[in-house]
């Protein structure tokens, strides 16, 4: 018969231990928070992207890079009501057809300044706190 280490036994354990009729509390199950899933870069990256102009490059870079996924998964989020979804995934496309063209400075300036308030008061829907933007 193999021997076990302290280490494995106790493991085992506490692996039967939990899992002996125990239901999740409700904090277990709640969704991470804001934080957890790194939704404030929804804001500050669409800051980045508007610092960076008008190097387009630049902003497109930031915007990929930073803002991008952190959009959808602040506009994903179940807290959020769909008219605040809506306001981030509306607004986030028009940037994505700014940078899609050949686009013009002042219009990409517009549509980010406005995808940044849009993540703005999402993020203060959901209680959060909204990062600082010094654009």
């Amino acid at each position: 018969m193999p021997k076990l280490s302290g280490l494995a036994v106790a493991a085992s354990l506490a692996i039967v231990a939990c899992s002996a009729g125990s239901t999740p509390s409700p904090a277990a199950t709640a969704p991470p928070s804001q934080a957890a899933l790194g939704l404030p870069a929804a804001s500050s990256g669409v800051c980045q992207a508007i610092i960076a102009l008008p190097d387009l490059s630049a902003a497109e870079r930031a915007f990929s890079n930073l803002a991008h996924e952190a959009l959808h998964g602040l506009a994903a989020d179940p807290r959020l009501v769909r008219s605040k979804a809506a306001r981030v995934l509306e607004a986030m496309e028009d940037v994505e057809a700014d940078f899609s063209q050949s686009p013009d400075a002042a219009v990409l300036a517009d549509d980010l300044t406005e995808l940044h308030a849009a993540a703005d008061a999402a993020l203060q829907a959901l209680g959060e706190e909204v990062p600082p933007c010094a654009a």
